[in-house]
């Protein structure tokens, strides 16, 4: 299975702390952006940028320029800028966004993967790609969260494959 994290990972710990500082002060200051800071508990952008590879968030600071967008405000926002990659929030992850359930940085992480797994031309969203996107979140130490997510969502064969990976592969060693 493709190993999403391993390529931005990097032994450099020179400017680690600057591009954090620097992503988080762009990301909330797009435009696009002000219904997170209004309607959403902003700890869940935090923890998911302070687990995220600075390597990864340099890349969506520089070339992949990622958006969260709420789908009420999709249609409004046609033109996104220098925006490549818009991640559509639906009403019920912008409720999660707002609670203070964990696994809304497990979301948030997923949705990043997802977009990663766009940007490296796998297409689809067959079970094997939320696999492999639940396996990014857990990598980035999100296991317990990423279960939360996954116990909330609705009943089914898919919900089930993913939960029997995660506890096979990362709930083993407990």
């Amino acid at each position: 299975m493709m190993n999403l994290i391993q390529r931005f990972l990097s032994k450099d710990r020179s400017n680690k702390s600057q591009i954090r500082k620097n992503f988080r002060t762009n990301f909330f200051a797009l435009p696009e952006h002000q219904w997170i800071t209004e309607n959403c508990n902003r700890a869940h952008f935090d923890k998911l940028f302070s687990h995220l590879p600075a390597n990864l968030l340099l890349d969506l600071m520089t070339s992949s320029h990622v958006v969260f967008v709420p789908s009420s405000q999709i249609r409004e926002q046609r033109n996104l800028g220098v925006v490549s990659n818009a991640i559509v929030v639906f009403p019920e992850f912008q409720a999660l966004l707002s609670s203070d359930k964990k696994a809304a940085v497990a979301y948030l992480a997923h949705e990043i993967a997802f977009l990663l797994l766009e940007l490296d031309g796998v297409t689809g969203e067959s079970v094997m790609a939320e696999v492999a996107a639940d396996k990014f979140v857990a990598d980035l130490g999100l296991t317990f969260e990423l279960e939360e997510l996954l116990l909330m969502l609705d009943e089914s064969l898919e919900k089930r494959v993913r939960l029997t990976y995660l506890t096979a592969h990362h709930f083993k060693d407990l």
